[in-house]
């Protein structure tokens, strides 16, 4: 029995966002149209404003979509995990595979933190909140459990850790021109063995 139309492609609501996601990685916030990611969705304003009636709506819906889709990962992901240590590993783990398979999000994440200090003063909903949280939890019960250094402030370990695994991905082509080492040329490999590195330094000496 053929698909439907609606279960076949992208709602149009659905296409918008993902192309407005490809201008908010490209541009940032503020460097973002409405008219150009209007364009781009084969739409025009008019019928762009009527899915979301100001670029700040659509780029919250475009955070929201992100952030419900990189916590539903976590939350799948640690299911298999049962030991603090074990759902440290794999919160560290489906970030860098999250990265490798969602390059325009992780970007968009990336200016996001980076670009809104103004604005995030005056949001009313976080959308990120939600996965900070959980990747803090993660981290504050390993602490207690003895598997990571204590004598770090766990917000630090998580910034630790996003930062190294975010600007890895970031540096790697450049680096990879600049000094030609083997574990430099795969995205991937480069990825993985900076994840080890990292939870090499916070874990405690007897992991």
């Amino acid at each position: 029995m053929p698909a439907s139309p609606s279960s076949a492609q992208p709602s149009r609501r659905g296409q918008i966002l993902a192309h407005a996601e490809t201008h908010f990685a490209e541009h940032g916030y503020q460097g973002a149209s409405l008219s150009a990611i209007a364009r781009s969705a084969g739409l025009g304003n008019p019928g762009l404003l009527h899915h979301f009636p100001s670029k700040a709506k659509l780029y919250r819906a475009v955070l929201e979509a992100l952030a419900t889709e990189v916590t539903g990962r976590l939350e799948r992901a640690l299911a298999t995990a049962s030991t603090p240590a074990e759902r440290l590993r794999v919160f560290v783990t489906d970030q860098v595979e999250w990265m490798a398979v969602r390059p325009r999000g992780i970007r968009v994440i990336q200016r996001e933190l980076l670009d809104n200090a103004e604005r995030v003063k005056d949001a009313h909903v976080l959308p990120l909140q939600a996965y900070l949280l959980t990747a803090l939890g993660l981290i504050e019960a390993a602490q207690a459990s003895g598997v990571v250094r204590a004598d770090i402030p766990a917000v630090a370990l998580l910034c630790s850790i996003l930062g190294t695994l975010s600007y890895a991905v970031v540096v790697r082509p450049t680096f990879h021109q600049a000094m030609s080492l083997p574990e430099l040329a795969s995205p991937e490999h480069w990825s993985a063995r900076m994840a080890a590195y990292v939870l090499s330094l916070i874990e405690t000496a007897d992991q």
